[in-house]
């Protein structure tokens, strides 16, 4: 299995994924995801951006995360206090091939990113979750994240719903 950026050959994996997330949040109701983004477009642009990254097992993308350089806009203002006001970087749109769910790879795309961010001279990483993704919340602690507080999101599609932040310093 290799950790590298994706490309737009794997596109339709990415989208396959999402689309797996989309169905297991509105089966456990919970409305992350549902408005949109991560969508076709945003991923593509992402990808030309070279800040989405892939977990590669015989060339097929089983896992994503998108890796980009704060500050985030949504990060600003905080119900709580980010342990550090260092420069940091921010992972979004985390997922993972349904039929590899429960193997540890939400757990290797965050120290895989850890280790691309840490290679950029940065030593923080901020990310949201919604406050009912008790999976994503479990996989963040795990991983030694630690809750920070909640903020409410000021851009995309999802603008002005809550979220549970969450912030390692590497």
């Amino acid at each position: 299995m290799i950790y590298r950026l994706a490309d737009r050959n794997d596109l339709p994996r990415l989208l396959s994924m999402v689309e797996q997330a989309k169905e297991s949040f509105r089966a456990r109701g919970i409305d992350q995801w549902q408005k949109g983004d991560p969508d076709g477009p945003g991923l593509l642009a992402a990808i030309g951006q070279k800040t989405v990254h892939v977990l590669d097992e015989e060339g097929q993308a089983i896992g994503m995360i998108t890796v980009v350089r704060g500050p985030e806009a949504s990060y600003k203002d905080i119900d709580g206090a980010w342990l550090n006001d260092g420069p940091y970087a921010a992972f979004h749109r985390v997922c993972v091939e349904e039929s590899r769910k429960g193997q540890g790879l939400a757990a290797r795309l965050f120290a895989e990113s850890e280790d691309h961010v840490r290679a950029r001279g940065l030593h923080n990483v901020r990310i949201d979750t919604h406050p009912d993704n008790l999976s994503m919340q479990h996989a963040l602690e795990k991983s030694g994240y630690r809750l920070c507080g909640r903020l409410i999101l000021q851009e995309g599609t999802e603008k002005g719903d809550p979220r549970l932040a969450y912030h390692k310093v590497l």
